[in-house]
C-alpha cells in the first residue's frame, strides 16, 4: 500500500491520451484500397513455383538419403567387400590344399575299398529330423513342397 502512495503522484502527472493513432489520411483512400483488394481476391494470380514448393520436402529427404549412402554405406561396402573377398579366397585355398593333401595320401586300393563299401544308414529320431528341418528349411519351402 505504501508503494502505491509513493507511485500515485507520478501517475497523476502522466498524460491521459491514447498512444495509438491512425496514420494521417488513412480513411481518405480506404474504400479504393478495399475495392482493389476485393478484386484481386476474385481473380487470384497463379502462383509460380507451386510444384517446386510441394516437392521441396521430398527432394530434401531424397538428398539426405543420398548423402547418408555416399558417406556411410558406399565406403563401408568398398572396404568390407575387399576384405571379405580376400578372406574367402584364403579359405578356399586352404580347403583346396587340404583336399589335395588328402587325395595324395590315399592309395588306389584304399580308394577302391571306399567306393565298394556299403552306405551306412543311420536311423534318426523324429526330434532330430524336426530340428534339422527347422534349422535348414524355411516354412515357406515346406509349404511349397506340400500338396496342399
Amino acid at each position: 500500500m505504501e508503494d502505491l502512495n509513493k507511485i500515485a503522484p507520478n501517475l497523476s502527472k502522466q498524460k491521459k491520451e491514447n498512444p495509438y493513432r491512425v496514420p494521417d489520411n488513412y480513411f481518405d483512400d480506404f474504400s479504393a484500397r478495399l475495392q482493389t483488394r476485393l478484386e484481386s481476391e476474385k481473380h487470384p494470380i497463379p502462383e509460380k513455383g507451386k510444384v517446386i514448393r510441394l516437392l521441396k520436402p521430398m527432394l530434401g529427404l531424397a538428398a539426405s538419403f543420398a548423402l547418408i549412402f555416399m558417406l556411410v554405406y558406399w565406403p563401408l561396402d568398398k572396404f568390407l567387400s575387399d576384405n571379405v573377398a580376400e578372406n574367402i579366397t584364403e579359405e578356399i585355398n586352404t580347403v583346396d590344399d587340404h583336399y589335395l593333401s588328402m587325395m595324395e595320401s590315399i592309395d588306389e586300393e584304399s580308394f577302391y575299398d571306399l567306393l565298394e563299401q556299403q552306405e551306412i544308414t543311420e536311423e534318426y529320431s523324429d526330434d532330430e529330423l524336426i530340428s534339422y528341418l527347422s534349422a535348414s528349411v524355411s516354412d515357406y519351402d515346406i509349404y511349397l513342397e506340400s500338396d496342399y
